[in-house]
């Protein structure tokens, strides 16, 4: 007998694509004003990270996604993730989704931190920069752009074109869904630590 439907390993990122199906780009806000607003938005339960201060990262639990938000300007970001987030197999950088600098001028007390390859994290640092305002930044979320979405992708910046001085900077009233084949979304779902496990007993607290 000839099988022709593709068989899809458990763990692979087409695995991790069934689970996140149902959520789109604009259901994880990548920067907030505050704590409320990702709540309000995402629902779920918000938890403190061991010891750490929720003032500087805390967790938005919602089946299936794990969020991991932390301060733009905590430098111990990657502290919070080796709590949150499974070792991989592969090397990986814990970076924020959206630019630190973007975030901070933008007035965002939180940003969204995922994992990438670090190729790709460190291809898109020349590209993250806040676009100037008019007048004060009044989005209490942000969401991804085709940039930021194909970092959070593993891919290089906007492919269409590569200088830095020529792409458009970030905007924070963007409200635009991105489509992501099955193998996509699983990226974009291994990127939140989607299909990570359990965590040991106490890493998360209930706020």
């Amino acid at each position: 007998m000839i099988v022709t439907e593709k068989s899809i390993e458990p763990g692979s990122f087409r695995w991790i694509g069934q689970r996140v199906a149902a959520l789109s780009t604009l259901d994880v806000p990548i920067g907030a004003r505050d704590a409320d607003a990702i709540l309000r938005h995402c629902g779920g339960k918000a938890y403190r990270i061991g010891r750490i201060s929720p003032n500087n990262a805390f967790v938005i639990d919602r089946d299936p996604l794990r969020l991991l938000y932390v301060r733009p300007g905590y430098t111990g970001y990657r502290r919070a993730a080796g709590k949150v987030f499974t070792a991989p197999r592969r090397k990986v950088d814990y970076d924020h989704a959206l630019g630190r600098q973007s975030a901070l001028a933008l007035g965002f007390g939180f940003v969204l931190l995922i994992r990438l390859t670090p190729l790709a994290n460190r291809s898109h640092g020349s590209f993250e920069k806040a676009a100037p305002l008019a007048g004060p930044n009044m989005d209490p979320l942000c969401f991804a752009d085709r940039r930021i979405v194909d970092k959070w992708l593993g891919r290089p910046p906007h492919r269409m074109n590569r200088d830095p001085a020529q792409l458009a900077p970030f905007q924070p009233g963007i409200r635009e869904q991105f489509g992501l084949t099955l193998k996509q979304a699983g990226v974009w779902g291994f990127a939140m630590g989607v299909e990570d496990g359990p965590l040991s007993p106490g890493v998360l607290q209930p706020l």
